[in-house]
């Protein structure tokens, strides 16, 4: 299965046909695209806020969301100094290592190449080299972390023990109110892991008559 083929369509369009389409597509894409990887800037804990509105009360309805990526301007600035970052630190001795001797891969030409794999549907422009205002607003995703379905304070306690029943625990991302500001397993790991140490002390400590 390819990763990421159906990011860039409509739900409604979603089909087994998309995505053989979408791997015939995908050719046409810079060679590079598929032979490394991706630095990307991350903006944790955005100020830009967008919402999401229920058409209908049929659950199979797709809501309208509205992202408002960088409405707040410090986002756009934050993006930026990223991008700016990262072409600090492909630039040094070190990364050398990674790149082609012959200085085939200009900023320039990474950004633009950047623009064409990128997996989003906003529409693109020929040259974001010139601009990296533009080159953050087209390239622009959400991370797809999804965690914090729980109701606070409403399904676990403090303890994460299950609220209305007897021995069980639960640990996982949907018992997060804010984002670790990275993919969440790991939080969720250590998470486990207090719990289960806390849990077994608990225990030597009711056998022992503490």
């Amino acid at each position: 299965m390819q990763i990421g083929q159906l990011s860039t369509i409509p739900p409604k369009d979603r089909s087994l046909e998309a995505v053989h389409k979408y791997v015939r597509n995908k050719n046409s894409l810079p060679k590079e695209v598929f032979h490394g990887g991706f630095i990307l800037s991350k903006i944790d804990g955005p100020l830009s806020t967008g919402n999401l509105v229920l058409v209908d009360t049929d659950p199979n309805s797709n809501p309208i969301v509205t992202f408002n990526y960088f409405k707040h301007p410090q986002d756009l600035r934050r993006c930026v100094y990223g991008i700016k970052t990262i072409e600090k630190i492909i630039s040094t001795n070190t990364f050398s290592n990674f790149t082609p001797k012959d200085g085939g891969y200009s900023m320039e030409k990474l950004l633009n190449m950047s623009v064409a794999a990128n997996i989003n549907l906003i529409p693109k422009h020929t040259d974001d080299s010139t601009s990296l205002e533009q080159f953050c607003r087209d390239t622009v995703v959400t991370i797809w972390h999804y965690h914090g379905g729980c109701h606070v304070g409403k399904v676990v306690d403090q303890q994460y023990k299950v609220i209305g029943a007897s021995g069980l625990r639960v640990i996982d991302g949907s018992t997060l109110s804010r984002s670790p500001g990275t993919n969440p397993q790991a939080t969720v790991m250590m998470m486990g892991r207090y719990m289960g140490v806390k849990i077994l002390r608990e225990r030597l400590g009711r056998a022992a008559g503490v």
